[in-house]
């Protein structure tokens, strides 16, 4: 019976596997699925289940299956090297993405203590990787997006022993990982590539896929490569600071080398989707957008020159969809910005947790106590026009929507859902002030407790010292010293 379904019915049975996406509750922002991107909670094992009925969902399957594949420590690299030696099923590959682990969505106490367990096997396999990626990346030649995510990188803090003075193994480990990760990617000649996306711990490591000026690229370049890109988004999530895990790599602060995404940038002139997004600092200025015409622009977790962001949405003229999360303004200020994004042709817009910076020229702007009010969940701001201009954005996409889908545009739902979302970042931005102020006052509480401890143990010391000196002067006047 099924085998004499039209293709177009099978396609559809293919929907009924899908068994929903797995949300985090104070998750924020979720994205929309990345281009040929398989996801859902259990999805690959049903398709992986299905595949297997017989022939005919085998051939249905297999193309579907196979145009993202995620090659991570748990499912080795041996099945990379096996997979690039299948020209059928490598020839299906739209979507590779290489990473230590996949990230959940949910229990990262759960995946962090799993990175901890298995620091030996995923430093044999980065090692691994490292080699094999010459010889397999270039194979598949139908990639249109690749995506390495090397956030979360063990380190090896062992002294290598051939080298004088000695240093940890770590240092030179890192460079060759992401010098090889840069050579490949340079030299495997992906013609159909438009899509990078880097996710990285440091600012610093994109230093190793800027071209070296000094260094013959034998005709292969990071420029030529960025050139083809249409799709590019840079991410690194680690910091330096004290208590973040990686305080032993000090000497790569991301306040000094953030300016190796800002020359990446340029590399990269004819993408219409930009995505950014830091971990403690990241600022932007104009030197990064110039060249720059987008239709999509995500922004998360960094600072940036008002003069330099409203330019870029007044070059962008195409500019459709807008997502800012923990965007800082180190000047101007946010009515300049919005008001220049009434004038695009936007119908996608989303902003949370956005304000100025302390310690810019704006700094006046910032409000004396950030959180208290509904409104701060949007731009934490004094100014009232910065509030009314961010709600002009949204009246203009209503418009810019109603022009474009006409009488399909559902405006009813439309509003139903952007109430929706605001009462959603609004309940969050509360729980999370709650949260931060429970967390100050924990700590309040434990530095007044370590100060009493450290008082009576300074009380202790002091007394036994007094007794010491006090045996030490009877000892001295028994012997008539």
């Amino acid at each position: 019976m099924i085998v004499k379904l039209p293709p177009e019915m099978l396609q559809q049975i293919l929907l009924y596997v899908h068994d929903g996406f797995e949300r985090h509750r104070f998750g924020g922002y979720d994205p929309p699925l990345g281009r040929y991107e398989l996801k859902g909670i259990n999805l690959r094992a049903n398709l992986c289940s299905l595949r297997s009925v017989n022939r005919l969902f085998h051939q249905l399957v297999t193309p579907s299956l196979f145009q993202h594949v995620v090659i991570s420590s748990s499912s080795g690299v041996q099945r990379f090297q096996q997979l690039s030696k299948s020209p059928p099923l490598r020839r299906l590959v739209r979507r590779l993405e290489i990473c230590v682990e996949v990230q959940p969505v949910t229990d990262f106490d759960v995946y962090d203590a799993r990175l901890k367990k298995n620091k030996k096997k995923n430093l044999k396999y980065l090692a691994r990787l490292a080699i094999v990626i010459h010889t397999t990346l270039p194979k598949f030649s139908g990639v249109k997006v690749l995506k390495l995510d090397f956030e979360d990188i063990p380190y090896n803090l062992n002294r290598e022993q051939d080298v004088w003075p000695p240093v940890c193994c770590y240092v030179q480990d890192t460079a060759n990982l992401f010098e090889s990760f840069a050579t490949a990617m340079r030299r495997s000649q992906l013609n159909k590539l438009d899509e990078v996306d880097l996710s990285l711990p440091l600012a610093y490591d994109f230093g190793y896929f800027l071209d070296d000026d000094h260094t013959d690229t034998g005709g292969y370049s990071t420029r030529a490569l960025f050139q083809q890109l249409k799709y590019l988004s840079l991410h690194y999530g680690q910091s330096t600071d004290d208590g973040e895990g990686i305080e032993f790599r000090f000497r790569m602060p991301n306040e000094k080398y953030d300016k190796y995404i800002r020359q990446l940038l340029p590399l990269a002139p004819n993408i219409h989707s930009l995505k950014l997004k830091g971990s403690d600092i990241l600022m932007l200025d104009q030197s990064a957008f110039s060249p720059l015409c987008l239709r999509s622009l995500s922004l998360e977790s960094l600072s940036i020159t008002g003069d330099a962001f409203t330019a870029l949405i007044q070059q962008s003229t195409a500019l459709d969809k807008v997502i800012l999360r923990g965007v800082y303004l180190e000047s101007g200020t946010w009515k300049e910005i919005l008001s220049a994004m009434i004038q695009s042709p936007i119908t996608s817009f989303y902003i949370e947790a956005c304000g100025y910076q302390r310690e810019g020229e704006s700094a006046d702007f910032c409000p004396p106590n950030p959180g208290s009010l509904p409104n701060d969940a949007y731009i934490e701001t004094t100014e009232a026009d910065d509030l009314d201009a961010c709600e002009a954005v949204f009246s203009r996409l209503w418009k810019n929507k109603r022009r474009i889908y006409g009488s399909k545009y559902n405006e009813a739902a439309d509003l139903e859902r952007r109430s929706a979302e605001r009462e959603e970042i609004e309940f969050k931005s509360a729980v999370l002030a709650e949260y931060l102020k429970r967390r100050f006052a924990a700590e309040e509480a434990a530095e007044e407790d370590d100060a009493n401890i450290s008082r009576r143990s300074h009380k202790v010391r002091l007394s036994c010292r007094c007794r010491k000196m006090d045996d030490e002067l009877r000892l001295q006047l028994r012997t008539g010293a």
